[in-house]
């Protein structure tokens, strides 16, 4: 099978195709390097890239896809891997990201993202979705196993609407736990996957610094910091991200979500960027700590990512 039947263009090309979405990595671990097309998208401000799993081989694939991350090619904050499994509608996913750097459990971008191309591209005819429906059903399968619908409401051959359901997600998320704690006298959370910490916490440790801030300055110093005091007790599973949250929303939203990380290729991003796992543990950080209240069991609420009028993130809880 060539390159072409899945992305419009021959194999023995070298140069990035035909528009910015989908461009080309080498695989050098083999003596003769091999091209592997990759589909670039974006969701929620952050930049996510697919590649094919039948196209590397296993022992070389978390390899592969790191340098897809890495510069030159600079293939986005995450990179998921896909491929067909024995079951119709199930398409097998596993992940890698810049701040891990191994394989992770799910990312909520991906799977908008995995969608969008399952309908828009050529991974259309690859994986055999039928977009003659106006809604289209997919089974993401995890590596441990975990099951990620997604549902792509379609309109004359585009994703006008992806929905996915993390609800397995959030099983995940409190089977890891919900642990109030101190770093350094500052009181944080970990729920789940993540570090929380409210922004007022912070101000109140450290008087006129604004952790708002996305730029670099003493803001980034003291989180840079924080990981730093976090890392000796910090649960096995549990990645190098942190959120910070509050309820001083500038725009219509309820609450405010800042994503921080302590690697230097994130850390130089110059825009905040939404995190689907994230808005769960977001949640999950907020009824634990009784900011969230109503006399329903299910209700909506939105959040703010960044400053002023920045990002929202629709949240259904």
């Amino acid at each position: 099978r060539r390159s072409s039947d899945l992305f419009g263009q021959p194999r023995e090309k070298s140069s990035a195709m035909t528009g910015d979405s989908t461009q080309v990595a080498k695989r050098l671990k083999r003596d003769e390097p091999q091209q592997i097309y990759y589909l670039k998208g974006h969701c929620g401000w952050g930049v996510v890239s697919l590649v094919l799993a039948d196209e590397i081989h296993e022992a070389e694939q978390l390899d592969t896809l790191l340098k897809i991350l890495d510069f030159p090619i600079s293939g986005g904050i995450d990179v998921a891997m896909i491929g067909p499994t024995d079951t119709p509608g199930d398409i097998r996913m596993r992940i890698t990201t810049t701040h891990s750097r191994r394989w992770q459990p799910m990312c909520g971008g991906a799977t908008q993202v995995i969608g969008k191309a399952l309908i828009e591209s050529q991974l259309r005819e690859h994986f055999r979705i039928d977009i003659s429906k106006p809604v289209v059903h997919v089974r993401l399968i995890c590596d441990d196993s975990m099951v990620v619908p997604i549902t792509m409401d379609v309109s004359a051959g585009k994703a006008i609407r992806i929905t996915t359901d993390m609800d397995q997600y959030l099983e995940k998320t409190y089977s890891m736990g919900v642990r109030a704690f101190e770093i350094e006298g500052l009181p944080a959370l970990q729920v789940g996957e993540y570090l929380m910490i409210r922004v007022q916490d912070l101000e109140a440790k450290h008087p006129g610094i604004d952790f708002t801030r996305r730029d670099f300055g003493p803001h980034l110093d003291i989180f840079s910091e924080v990981f730093t005091q976090f890392a000796p007790e910090k649960p096995a599973g549990v990645y190098d991200i942190a959120l910070l949250y509050d309820n001083r929303p500038e725009g219509p939203g309820q609450f405010r979500v800042f994503p921080r990380f302590p690697d230097e290729a994130t850390k130089r991003i110059p825009y905040e960027f939404h995190c689907g796992t994230g808005t769960v543990a977001t949640a999950v950080a907020l009824a634990h700590q009784g900011m969230l209240s109503s006399d329903s069991e299910s209700f909506e609420f939105l959040l703010e990512w960044g400053r002023s009028e920045e990002h929202t993130s629709e949240l259904q809880s």
